[in-house]
């Protein structure tokens, strides 16, 4: 079993996902003051299946609510997932 781990980076303005180092995902926002914009969410192909992008949206949706900022999104992927119910707070 891998040894995967999540981590919000502000300083690159993302959530990646690590196994054992190695970077294989990321959620990329970018930053408008007051409210942010997922514009990429990108897993390696090799460990889909698993649920990583919905994590990456999520740890970037955790840090959103965190700073009270409003989230949108261009990347397809995230735009959906936004639509879900339990995100109506950060439209």
């Amino acid at each position: 079993m891998s040894n995967m781990e999540i981590k919000f980076e502000a300083d690159h303005k993302r959530a990646a996902v690590y196994d054992e180092g190695k970077l294989i995902g990321q959620c990329v926002y970018e930053d408008k003051g007051d409210h942010w914009i997922i514009t990429t969410t990108k897993v390696d192909p090799a460990y889909g299946g698993q649920g990583l992008g919905r994590k990456l949206v999520d740890a970037v949706v955790a840090a959103a609510r965190e700073k009270s900022v409003r989230l949108r999104a261009t990347c397809s992927y995230a735009a959906k997932v936004l639509t879900k119910p339990g995100y109506e707070d950060l439209h």
